[in-house]
């Protein structure tokens, strides 16, 4: 068994050399003089400092912090769009005037972290504490396509859920996401529901499930996080077409 007096014995020796002053400090705090094996005679006794045990404490713990060298920093990340050069085929005028609404979507517990999760082995799930999401990832998700989906659209009439517009909606979006990770240098998943409503004449409703994998390319955060993006790039022009394919009947 480990004797605890014993190493302290020893951190109390290495300062007497490297640090003279907190080493006698400590001498005289905790009477580590039985740390010798005749003690300390009278001579050597006039030499201990005399400073309060918190003192000392305080001097060891910095020195103690200091030596244990800084943590990692962590990293943090978004989701990408789509290239905003991406094209779309000419508009009909009905395409043009449209009021696009996505959302609410929503993700499960599983994934609504800061952290960044990921698929280790067949159904473990690791959340990195030093790879983190820059803002919630259900709202991430959201915006990413919002954005997609008015750059794929010929309007500029695509908001948010919870966004206030005094338009007639159009087309309200639901998305539900199952599944939404995978492996470093592996495949990521995108399991999604998602419904589509038409407000036209005659009420329209497009219910879906797309199930999209992407392969990360690279065993690292940025790759990973990248192939997420592609994935969400997918669903988006998925459900752009099926609402462009709506307005065509």
């Amino acid at each position: 068994m480990v004797n605890i007096w014993n190493i302290f014995c020893g951190i109390v020796a290495a300062l007497l050399t490297t640090h003279p002053a907190t080493g006698r400090g400590l001498f005289s705090a905790f009477n580590a003089s039985r740390c010798l094996p005749g003690g300390l005679d009278n001579n050597k006794k006039r030499h201990l400092d005399k400073r309060p045990a918190a003192v000392i404490l305080a001097v060891f713990f910095n020195m103690t912090i200091a030596g244990c060298g800084s943590s990692p920093s962590a990293k943090f990340y978004i989701l990408n769009t789509i290239d905003q050069n991406t094209a779309t085929s000419a508009p009909t005028s009905e395409e043009r005037n449209i009021v696009v609404k996505v959302g609410p979507i929503t993700i499960p517990d599983t994934l609504d972290h800061l952290q960044i999760v990921t698929l280790s082995g067949e159904n473990q799930l690791n959340l990195n504490e030093f790879n983190r999401w820059g803002g919630d990832f259900q709202d991430g998700i959201q915006r990413v396509l919002v954005e997609n989906i008015s750059l794929l659209l010929p309007t500029d009439q695509v908001y948010l859920y919870q966004e206030t517009t005094l338009l007639p909606v159009d087309f309200p979006v639901m998305v539900n996401v199952r599944e939404f990770y995978g492996k470093l240098g592996g495949r990521v998943s995108l399991n999604a529901d998602w419904t589509v409503i038409y407000r036209g004449r005659e009420k329209v409703v497009i219910a879906k499930k797309s199930v999209l994998r992407e392969n990360t390319g690279r065993a690292d955060y940025s790759a990973y996080v990248a192939a997420q993006s592609r994935l969400l790039a997918r669903l988006s022009q998925e459900i752009a077409a099926a609402i462009r394919a709506t307005l065509r009947q």
